[in-house]
């Protein structure tokens, strides 16, 4: 369930910003995505943006200033893992 209520909120997410730039959503790669649509003079624009830190991008990893990143743990007992989101 939680995995699924987060793609269900990261795709809001990306949508929403996308239609805020008048664009529409069109791919998520790793910690960037993509908006394309048709700017005033009828030309195609295409944006990307990055996805915040600290948000999941694959099994252990973490988004980190748009690149997806392993996520290191402390060294502390029990150990926890350490968010590069600020």
């Amino acid at each position: 369930i939680h995995a699924t209520h987060c793609s269900t909120g990261l795709a809001s997410y990306m949508r929403s910003r996308c239609a805020g730039l008048n664009l529409e959503f069109v791919e998520l790669l790793d910690c960037k995505f993509t908006c394309q649509g048709k700017n005033s003079m009828g030309q195609t624009q295409i944006t990307t943006l990055y996805l915040a830190n600290g948000l999941p991008c694959g099994p252990c990893e973490q988004c980190c200033d748009g690149v997806c990143t392993p996520v290191q743990f402390s060294s502390q007992d029990p150990s926890t893992p350490i968010s590069c989101a600020k």
